[in-house]
Formats: structure tokens, C-alpha cells, sequence
């Protein structure tokens, strides 16, 4: 699979895998925000962080992909989605995710406002890729998301909602988010390929990706 992100919580990840293709996107953004979605975005999987539809750019995409805002259990053309809720009891319902795409585990809690408790990341157990918002504002902070990074212990991690040119909020850097972390292996790259047999053993790589 590759894995490209757009900014903010936005990440679209595009799979192959028995015969199967597949596109999924996250959190699809509004032109408010003061970034643009690539043109013609047309993804077969839509999986928001929270239920509140009219925070999400979805009349920017060029179709009617299967969209999912409610907790459960999802396949889609070869990609399992477990949206695990947020036991926080208002009105967006924050949802974190689990996909399952070609044997690789990716968490994905683009709509985080706080740490996870426990029994939450009880769903997030074995994750090789964990997606999470780093820079702050409504989201998690850099030490906030270096607190779960130590609870999930994932392989690879890519930060995400940071600050980037061009964005009308107010947010950290990655490289504030990387110095929160400590020691850390990063890699800079325009997108990640994975692939199960590929992923580090032994430590855990940061993966900043440039928005496209």
C-alpha cells in the first residue's frame, strides 16, 4: 500500500492486494481551512473522525464513496475498518480507527482531543502504523500524542494535523512534535509504501510526510 497525506487529518491511502484496489481517505477537509484536496479525488472509502459531517469537505470529492461515521466493523474491497468510539458523550462522537490492508495494522485517531484511556487503545493492541494529530489546538499536542505512542508502541509513526504553509490554523511544528519525542529515527519522504515484510523489527521509525 502508499500512504500520501493532505493536511490536517486528511490521508488518503491507496491498497492492491487480490485482485482488489482500493482507495481510502480520511477526513477529507473544507476549502476554509486554506488548503486544497488534489483535483478529481475520487476514493472508493471515506472514514471520518467524528460525526459531525459538516465539518468535512466531502462535496469536493468526485463521487459517492462508501462512507463511514458510525462504530463498528466494516469491509470494504478488501479493507477491514474498525471505528472504535470515544467514550466522551458529546455531540461529534470522536471515533478512532484500525484498518487491516494487506496484513499491515494502521491506527488512525485524526479526531483525538484527548489521551485515550486504557480500555479505548484496548482496540489499537499490535498496530504497525499509527496515524495521530501531533501539533495541537482541539487536537493532541506533542506530548499528548508522545503518551500514546507509548502506550500503542507502534512501528511506524506518522505524525499528522501540524502546522504546513498556507493553513488558517494555529498549530506546532513536526519538529517541535520530534524534539518532544527524544531520540527518534525519522524519515522524511512525498509518500510511504508499506508492506508487512518491510516494517522495522526493532524500533520505531517517524515518517513525516510532505502534504501533496
Amino acid at each position: 500500500m502508499q500512504i500520501f497525506w493532505h493536511g490536517f487529518s486528511c490521508v488518503r491511502i491507496e491498497t492492491s492486494s487480490q485482485d482488489k484496489e482500493a482507495t481510502l481517505l480520511t477526513d477529507p477537509f473544507c476549502p476554509e481551512t486554506g488548503l486544497k484536496l488534489p483535483r478529481n479525488l475520487a476514493p472508493d472509502i471515506v472514514a471520518l473522525s467524528h460525526q459531525d459531517t459538516s465539518r468535512f469537505g466531502l462535496d469536493q470529492l468526485a463521487n459517492e464513496p462508501f462512507l463511514i461515521q458510525d462504530p463498528g466493523e466494516y469491509e470494504v474491497k478488501g479493507v477491514f475498518a474498525y471505528a472504535i468510539p470515544m467514550k466522551d458523550g458529546n455531540a461529534k462522537r470522536p471515533l478512532m480507527y484500525r484498518f487491516e490492508i494487506e496484513g499491515v495494522s494502521l491506527g488512525f485517531l485524526g479526531g483525538v482531543e484527548r489521551v485515550p484511556t486504557e480500555e479505548e487503545l484496548g482496540g489499537l493492541e499490535n498496530i504497525d502504523v499509527l496515524l495521530l494529530p501531533v501539533g495541537g489546538g482541539k487536537l493532541l499536542n506533542a506530548k499528548q500524542a508522545r503518551e500514546v505512542i507509548a502506550s500503542v508502541e507502534p512501528r511506524i509513526v506518522i505524525p499528522i494535523s501540524h502546522h504546513i504553509e498556507g493553513i488558517s490554523t494555529d498549530l506546532g511544528t513536526v519538529d517541535a512534535f520530534c524534539k518532544e519525542l527524544g531520540v527518534c529515527k525519522r524519515q522524511d519522504a512525498n509518500k510511504l509504501k508499506v508492506t508487512k515484510k518491510d516494517l522495522p523489527a526493532d524500533e520505531t521509525v517517524v515518517v513525516v510526510l510532505e502534504h501533496t
